[in-house]
């Protein structure tokens, strides 16, 4: 995770807990939520690009 992207999530989590109620301190923790398991999906997807890479070049020697 970079450290903008960690700033953002701590930037919405002290954002959440201003909240002036509980439903908007859910939409926020919901947003940041989401974000997280998007950015750990994206890591995912970043690390299988990097494998398949390097299998089509050890293919391609």
């Amino acid at each position: 995770m970079s450290n903008e992207l960690r700033k953002k999530l701590h930037d919405l989590a002290e954002l959440g807990d201003k909240a002036p109620d509980p439903q908007t301190k859910a939409l926020i923790e919901a947003i940041r939520l989401q974000t997280a398991v998007l950015n750990e999906r994206l890591f995912a997807i970043e690390l299988q690009v990097a494998a398949l890479s390097k299998r089509l070049e050890s293919t391609t020697d």
